[in-house]
């Protein structure tokens, strides 16, 4: 289980997001690989490591209980990661098992936070040890490879009406200093609208010929960025064109002005695949940056139940919306 000790002012919506959300998704996670763990420790018998396993997972979430509560309540509308979607389900359940309330768990003396822990993860082992759970855990997976699949080929089949056709990619953001204003809400309506404005633009509907998108986060600075590539008919592109400063306003409009790109390096200069994320700071580590839409699609866990990504997963979206998606034009 993860032990983070990560503690904040429970009631900021962008540390629910940013740090809350996705430890509660590996601590979940973590639950079920020692739920599932059918070769334990020799040491222990299956009773006692059932019991050390409910203990220290009880423990774990009890160090944060505050803010996953409260996540509970100010994102029970929202579209969840896969292990916490799993939490939520028995978090509500037990409310309404015991008319403790539709919503919001109060602890009382009878009704602590220690009970109310210890009801939710023998929910949660239930389920685990389900076969039904096994397989809604397969179908998941498979459904999110096969949305992957879906748009590798989809921006395979528009590279065969223009070889050798231009990317760009974009990373549309925020500047520093203003990442407490962006919730996940408002990051995607910002991103919804400057897309509407976007395919009515004649550029656009005359040039570009696959667009792709994916949220990701700049882990440095707990702020959302959106990767967005655009793929454009080799005949009409044009060097002459500043499609930066096309976006940018574009961006603008959709942010009340406080939107903004990131920088990108210059390739003639420095490897074309460095990651604007911390540009120009020591204690920042470059790694690898996809160069199109195939590139990033080939990074993203073929798995909705993977944890890999740890803290820099997004957890919470609003509903419908997806992380990643692209087009064909």
């Amino acid at each position: 289980m993860n032990n983070l000790n990560l503690r904040t002012d429970p009631m900021d919506m962008t540390y629910i997001e940013h740090q809350t959300a996705p430890r509660l998704e590996q601590d979940i996670h973590s639950f079920f690989a020692q739920v599932r763990n059918t070769s334990p420790d020799p040491k222990f018998d299956k009773a006692e490591y059932s019991k050390d396993v409910m203990d220290q997972s009880a423990k774990v979430l009890l160090a944060y209980f505050l803010e996953w509560n409260f996540l509970m309540f100010s994102l029970r509308d929202s579209d969840c990661s896969f292990w916490i979607m799993q939490f939520k389900k028995a978090y509500f359940s037990t409310l309404q098992e015991e008319k403790l309330g539709t919503y919001y768990f109060r602890p009382t003396d009878v009704y602590t936070e220690q009970w109310m822990i210890q009801s939710i993860l023998h929910k949660l082992k239930s389920l685990f040890n389900t076969t039904g759970f096994i397989e809604k855990l397969r179908l998941q997976n498979e459904q999110q490879d096969k949305q992957i699949t879906r748009l590798e080929d989809a921006y395979i089949q528009v590279g065969k009406t223009s070889v050798e056709a231009p990317d760009l990619r974009f990373y549309l953001s925020y500047p520093e200093g203003t990442e407490l204003l962006q919730t996940i809400d408002q990051v995607v309506r910002s991103f919804q609208a400057f897309e509407k404005k976007l395919k009515y633009q004649p550029w656009f509907q005359a040039q570009v010929i696959f667009s792709y998108y994916h949220l990701i986060r700049d882990s440095y600075r707990n702020c959302y960025v959106i990767r967005f590539f655009l793929t454009f008919q080799k005949a009409l592109y044009s060097t002459q064109i500043d499609y930066s400063g096309l976006l940018l306003r574009l961006w603008q409009e959709a942010t009340y002005e406080i939107g903004e790109l990131l920088p990108i390096s210059n390739e003639e200069f420095q490897e074309s695949h460095t990651n604007p994320f911390g540009f120009g700071r020591e204690d920042i580590v470059e790694f690898p940056e996809p160069q199109n839409a195939f590139e990033d699609l080939s990074d993203i866990a073929k798995q909705v139940s993977c944890v890999d990504e740890k803290m820099n997963k997004i957890c919470i979206v609003p509903r419908g919306f997806k992380i990643f998606d692209g087009k064909k034009w």
